[in-house]
Formats: C-alpha cells, sequence, structure tokens
C-alpha cells in the first residue's frame, strides 16, 4: 500500500473519535461544569458546531476507507440535525395577528438613531421596545414616536412605547444596583398584557455574574407572576441554547420564526446569535421575523401575536 494512502487510512480513528465527540457535546453541553462561564458562552454559539462536522465530513472523505470515521461524522451529523433543524425550519400559526411588538437593542453608539427609529416606526407595531437608549437617542426616539405612540413609559436605558393605555410601572433591577429592566401592563382590546422588557447585562470571557444574575431574578418574577397573559422582551445577551436561559422557559417560551433560519439578530453586519428574544405566556406567536439592518449593531424582531 503506498505510504500516502495508509496515513490516510491512520487517520480514520481520529475523525471517527472527534465526530462522537462533537456528538457528545451536543447532547451533553450542560452536564460540562460553567467554569468562569465560558461554557455557557460557547452554547450561544452552539449552533455553529455544523461548521466542526463539515469539516469533519471533508476529511472522512479524505479517509473514505474508514467505516470508524464515518461512524464518528454520521453521529455528530445526526445530533445536531435533531436538535437543530426544526428551529430551522419556519413555522406558522393561523389566526389574525391582535397585537404586534417590535423590540430592538438601538445600539448607544448609533450615529443616526432617527434613522433607526424611523425604520422601527414604519413596522406599525402596538408596541415598541427600545434598549441601550441614552441622553441623545431619548429625546430623539420621544419626539419621532409621540405622534403614533401616546403611552410610554421609560425606565434608565430601556423603554416601551404603546398605541394603547400603559398601567402599573414598576422598574426592575433584577438583582442589580440599577434598573436594566421594567415591567408594566399594556391594555389591548381583548384586555390587559403584562410586558416585561429588559436589557441584561453584557457577557464575556470571565464576566458573566451579573447577566446571570440577572436571567436568575427574571425566572423567579415570572414564576411567581399571576398573570394570566404575559409578553417578556428585549436584549438577553443570550441565546436560547444557553444554559442560564432556559431557565426562563419553566414559564415562558419562545416566539418561533416565521422564515427560514435561526433569526439571528447579533452583530447587524453578518449575525451570527440571537440575543434578542420575545417570549410569551397566555399568548400565540403568529409570525416572527428578523429585520434588516438599520443602523444599530442588533437587529430588529417584529412578532405578531395573537
Amino acid at each position: 500500500m503506498p505510504k500516502s494512502r495508509r496515513s490516510r487510512s491512520d487517520n480514520g480513528p481520529v475523525v471517527g473519535v472527534l465526530g462522537l465527540l462533537t456528538a457528545a457535546v451536543l447532547l451533553g453541553h450542560t452536564l460540562i461544569p460553567d467554569a468562569g462561564g465560558y461554557v455557557s458562552l460557547f452554547e450561544t454559539f452552539l449552533p455553529w458546531l455544523w461548521v466542526a462536522i463539515a469539516m469533519l465530513l471533508i476529511a472522512a472523505l479524505v479517509v473514505r476507507r474508514s467505516a470508524f470515521a464515518w461512524i464518528g461524522v454520521i453521529a455528530a451529523a445526526t445530533v445536531w440535525a435533531v436538535l437543530f433543524v426544526p428551529a430551522l425550519l419556519p413555522r406558522h400559526e393561523a389566526g389574525t395577528v391582535s397585537l404586534r411588538v417590535v423590540s430592538e437593542n438601538i445600539d448607544a453608539d448609533n450615529h443616526d438613531p432617527a434613522s433607526t427609529v424611523n425604520s422601527l416606526l414604519k413596522r406599525d407595531a402596538d408596541l415598541l421596545a427600545l434598549q441601550e437608549l441614552d441622553s441623545a437617542s431619548t429625546p430623539v426616539a420621544e419626539k419621532l414616536l409621540a405622534p403614533d405612540y401616546p403611552y410610554r413609559y421609560v425606565v434608565g436605558t430601556i423603554g416601551l412605547w404603546s398605541k394603547t393605555p400603559l398601567h402599573g410601572g414598576e422598574p426592575l433591577s433584577l438583582g442589580l444596583g440599577w434598573n436594566r429592566a421594567l415591567s408594566v401592563d399594556v391594555s389591548t382590546g381583548a384586555g390587559a398584557v403584562r410586558v416585561y422588557e429588559v436589557h441584561m447585562a453584557s457577557v464575556r470571557p470571565g464576566e458573566y455574574q451579573k447577566r446571570d444574575t440577572m436571567l436568575r431574578s427574571l425566572a423567579d418574577v415570572l414564576d411567581h407572576s399571576s398573570a394570566p397573559r404575559l409578553l417578556v422582551v428585549g436584549d438577553f445577551n443570550s441565546a436560547t441554547t444557553d444554559r442560564e436561559f432556559r431557565q426562563l422557559e419553566r414559564s415562558v417560551h419562545e416566539a418561533p420564526t416565521s422564515t427560514f433560519g435561526f433569526g439571528y439578530t447579533w452583530p447587524s453586519a453578518f449575525p451570527f446569535a440571537r440575543v434578542d428574544h420575545v417570549l410569551t405566556r397566555g399568548l400565540t406567536a403568529v409570525t416572527s421575523t428578523v429585520l434588516p439592518a438599520n443602523g444599530s449593531d442588533h437587529r430588529a424582531i417584529d412578532v405578531g401575536l395573537r
């Protein structure tokens, strides 16, 4: 046997083991201790393991005579498909939209917040949730939105604008020393809906405790909320594949996307993570789409509910 062919075959077990390890990580990543928050951050990008699987597939083609290599690759690809293909496929619910909400982190470094706000205004949503407002963008948003959204509730750097009355607004710190969230009831034709708007603390390697504290506090608030219809919206700085995010799903659920794909929202130029969400209880998502880039470093989400 030529040396090159023999060396290729010798790599078969390596490819097979890497494939099986990838499958094991996909299945059991929550069992890995989250030292320093690094595993939680990795879980945000878990769907991108398809890249590693694709590379293993190419390697398996090179060592095509290794059955073990193919076993590993097929195992990894199968697990990935079971976990993520359903999320890729568009979902549609029957019914007429009775409450439409648009949400976006408009970016504190946005050089043209007026253009960003105007692009959202065109969506004609019933509720408009903005995060990362500052001293420059807040008055711009208030001026532009006032004619169509006479009701608003702003807490620090987040704000909710509504076409119908808001009641019982309350700032929420969610375990921090300053307010990064709010709670307010919005009147709709079918009755009141409790809305929670949030902007979770950022998460970076070795810097994750504040975000995790907020997520745990929010999960506790939602668990004890008696509101029959509930909406949680904003920038969570976390994906649904993140172990810290999953505790929210005890009480609320993500609105599935209406288009093919994972609905990534950040960064806007080339999104590779969905960190902005609309979560519901007692409401059904009819449509859920990610909007085009509009000057912010996040992309907005537009969700129609009934």
